[in-house]
């Protein structure tokens, strides 16, 4: 029985309480802490919770303010439906990962916005290649962020044929309750053109991938490179959430 992740069972919760008017519009849901509080839950659960309420245009986030209610009814969201997080890696049994070098990071402003998290957050980096395992043909580059206490991963992910996040949750005993997907277009320049074998400003697509727990918390993110036609992807959408019926 899949168990449904708890800023997921939260996000339900206050749902149902802005629909019923226990927070009207213009007023202030409570602070992440009163919430912590009251649910017995993260501040990670909270804030993952949040931010399925904004991204359903219930409520705004705003630094000093709180978090203020915009409406009293959700707008429905579609989302890529996939049987299993196998289906976003098609083929990798026939591909090996090489593990090319470790270090730790303090994110910057850019690459806060790839990893969704706090400018000066502190991450290990992992830098891969895939390679086909018969001609040892390169198929993608990628930069693997974890939180520095999944550090000891780095080794699981040299010679791997798996995804890497299936690695971690062996690893550790975690498991990957959302997976956040970005994708587009990008000219591949420096190392990462030569780790692929390819001229520099080579065509390529850049897919991020944000693994989140059943807490809310990013467990891991892959900033992949593929040459360009080497992936490709089909989408499925289905309604995810809609306003019950009277």
């Amino acid at each position: 029985m899949r168990t449904q992740p708890q800023y997921s069972l939260l996000a339900e919760t206050l749902i149902r309480e802005i629909n019923a008017g226990t927070y009207p519009v213009g007023t202030h849901l409570p602070p992440e802490m009163a919430l912590c509080e009251s649910f017995a839950m993260s501040r990670n659960t909270v804030r993952a919770a949040i931010r399925v309420l904004s991204e359903m245009g219930l409520v705004s986030r705003h630094p000093g303010i709180g978090t203020i209610v915009k409406a009293s009814t959700a707008t429905p969201r579609y989302m890529l439906e996939v049987a299993s997080l196998s289906e976003l890696f098609p083929n990798i049994d026939l591909t090996e990962q090489f593990l090319l070098g470790t270090s730790d990071v303090m994110a910057d402003e850019p690459l806060a916005l790839v990893l969704d998290c706090p400018v000066n957050q502190r991450w290990v980096r992992f830098e891969t290649v895939r390679r086909m395992r018969k001609d040892r043909s390169p198929v993608a580059y990628a930069e693997i962020y974890v939180p520095p206490i999944f550090r000891a991963l780095g080794p699981r992910l040299d010679k791997l044929s798996r995804p890497s996040h299936e690695a971690l949750e062996a690893q550790f005993g975690t498991q990957v309750a959302e997976v956040v997907q970005v994708t587009d277009a990008q000219m591949l320049n420096g190392a990462i053109a030569k780790a692929l074998n390819l001229p520099p400003r080579s065509a390529g697509l850049h897919i991020v991938r944000r693994f989140i727990d059943g807490s809310g918390r990013v467990i891991m993110v892959t900033n992949n490179r593929y040459p360009a036609g080497q992936a490709s992807y089909s989408t499925r959408l289905r309604l995810n959430w809609a306003p019950p019926t009277q």
